[in-house]
C-alpha cells in the first residue's frame, strides 16, 4: 500500500512539474523579437543600427530604446530598471559620436562583470578567481 502511496505522490509531483513548466514557457513575448530577447536582454547590433553603416549613431540609440520601451510596456512587461540603462555617452568610448559594435560589446562586458553575481569572491554568485 504504502508503495502505491509514493507512486502516486511521485506522479502527482511529475504532473504539477510539468504545469509550471508549461506556464513559465508560455509567458507571452518571452521570444525573441525585434527588440532582441523578450526577457530584456540585450538586442542584436543590427537591430539599432538601421541605416547599416555598421555604427549606431544617438539618434538611432535614442530611437531604438524608444521604441523598445514602448513595446515592452505595450505587452505589460515592467519598466522596473528603465532609470539606470546607460546613456548614450557613457557607452562611446571613444566620443567620434557614434557606437561601433567593439565598443557596445566591450561595454556590455564590463557592465556584466561589476554585477554582483560575477564578482566571484568579491561578494556573487560567479566564479571565484
Amino acid at each position: 500500500m504504502s508503495r502505491n502511496r509514493r507512486l502516486v505522490q511521485i506522479a502527482l509531483f511529475a504532473a504539477l512539474g510539468l504545469g509550471t513548466t508549461t506556464a513559465v514557457v508560455a509567458q507571452p513575448g518571452w521570444t525573441a523579437g525585434q527588440y532582441g530577447p523578450a526577457g530584456g536582454g540585450p538586442a542584436a547590433f543590427s537591430a539599432m543600427d538601421t541605416n547599416g553603416d555598421g555604427f549606431v549613431s544617438a539618434n538611432e540609440h535614442a530611437t531604438f530604446r524608444a521604441e523598445r520601451r514602448a513595446a515592452n510596456a505595450q505587452a505589460g512587461r515592467l519598466l522596473r530598471n528603465a532609470g539606470n540603462a546607460p546613456r548614450f555617452t557613457d557607452i562611446d568610448a571613444d566620443g567620434d559620436g557614434r557606437l561601433s559594435q567593439t565598443e557596445m560589446a566591450e561595454f556590455r562586458d564590463q557592465r556584466m562583470a561589476g554585477r554582483p553575481c560575477n564578482r566571484g569572491a568579491q561578494g556573487g554568485w560567479g566564479w571565484q578567481r
